[in-house]
């Protein structure tokens, strides 16, 4: 069982991942997503897709190839959920979490999302395996003070004027 001595040092390490990034204030995603491509030296495309239609997908999830980053996401969520869908996934990504898929796990998602796509040119698939996971912790950790650091990224979210009155 992992103390609060392991948990402290995720958080920091999160927190200082954090620290050397620039949040556009106001959130703009296609601007964050810039400074992300260059840091991965990887063009990133977001897809959204149907999630409903494939039985047990999580709602977001990355297929890294040589060549680029595949960053699929819930087509039916919000504006906000959508973002931090994609930044939860960024977090995976720039901490350099590890593949958490099986090699069958990770051609049966590309062939059915993908078809078009060579399930052999995937290098790497990050997708949530379970929340109890330090790793999906730290990336949902990730996408929350990201958007946090933007006051306005959440200036019209109920909770937000509950919580941080101005």
């Amino acid at each position: 069982m992992r103390g609060r001595r392991g948990r402290d040092r995720l958080v920091e390490q999160v927190r200082g991942l954090i620290s050397t990034l620039r949040v556009p204030d106001p959130w703009d995603l296609a601007t964050f997503l810039e400074q992300v491509t260059a840091l991965l030296g990887k063009k990133i495309r977001l897809i959204p897709l149907p999630v409903d239609s494939v039985h047990g997908l999580p709602c977001g999830f990355v297929l890294e190839r040589a060549a680029d980053i595949v960053i699929a996401y819930d087509a039916h969520s919000s504006g906000y959920h959508a973002d931090h869908i994609v930044l939860h996934e960024i977090g995976h990504l720039l901490l350099d979490h590890a593949d958490s898929t099986a090699d069958g796990t990770t051609r049966a998602t590309v062939e059915i999302l993908f078809p078009s796509m060579d399930p052999d040119s995937v290098l790497r698939v990050l997708q949530r395996s379970d929340y109890n996971d330090a790793a999906e912790r730290q990336a949902e950790l990730f996408a929350s003070l990201v958007m946090s650091e933007s006051r306005t990224a959440t200036a019209g979210s109920p909770l937000r004027r509950l919580m941080f009155l101005d």
